[in-house]
């Protein structure tokens, strides 16, 4: 299962918070893979830094791996994140780094190959 990248707190968090949903991702966690949402400290797009400011998340990688943990044991980076990414397999998370920016079609692919070949669950 992939988790887009979505916004970690309103498009993904209401998902996660139906229990059903949340403990069977759990018991499966190590087919789980989430794809970030942010590089850096910012949102790649949308509202997502402020809503994870004023929940008092950690805006990074980091801070987003913290919120999957429970549920997910993979996660796709931005290449420029690489600094965190010990820090990430600190959490028991496999880490992937690649371009994540998605600007066209081409983009897309890119990535979900990148998926498919490289990350395996």
């Amino acid at each position: 299962m992939i988790i887009a990248p979505g916004n970690p707190l309103t498009s993904i968090g209401p998902i996660l918070s139906i229990k059903g949903i949340r403990k069977e991702l759990s018991k499966s966690k190590k087919k789980v893979v989430v794809v970030s949402p942010i590089i850096g400290n910012t949102a790649i797009s949308g509202p997502a830094t402020k809503y994870m400011e004023a929940a008092g998340m950690e805006v990074s990688v980091y801070g987003l791996a913290k919120m999957y943990s429970e549920v997910a044991s993979h996660m796709v980076i931005d290449s420029s994140d690489r600094l965190l990414t010990r820090k990430i397999e600190n959490l028991d998370m496999k880490v992937y780094e690649t371009k994540i920016k998605m600007k066209d079609k081409k983009d897309e692919e890119a990535l979900a190959s990148f998926i498919l070949k490289q990350v395996h669950v």
